[in-house]
């Protein structure tokens, strides 16, 4: 199991209907999508979910993570400094 201070949604290349009972946003034109879970939902990754590293201009640093097909994510808090999030990332076991 793996933990990440991180951004609060996952960028994703799938449809917003790939992710049944999660809210996902359309950005415009965009090639891609946002999945924008609640604290304690589960994204079960189609592949390809990624969530930026970045550094805030007040010293803030969020870690970055891309999924895998079939890897669990769990939004654990989002009430962090910086508007940063908690993950819980299960690997899916490989094949």
């Amino acid at each position: 199991m793996e933990t990440y201070r991180s951004g609060r949604n996952l960028e994703t290349p799938h449809p917003p209907e790939a992710y049944p009972g999660l809210r996902v946003v359309r950005i415009g034109q965009w090639p891609v999508n946002l999945i924008t879970p609640k604290e304690g939902e589960i994204v079960i990754a189609l592949g390809g979910e990624r969530v930026f590293g970045y550094e805030t201009v007040d010293g803030g640093r969020a870690e970055g993570f891309l999924l895998r097909s079939g890897d669990r994510a769990t939004l654990v808090r989002s009430d962090l400094p910086f508007f940063f999030a908690e993950w819980r990332i299960e690997r899916a076991s490989p094949k």
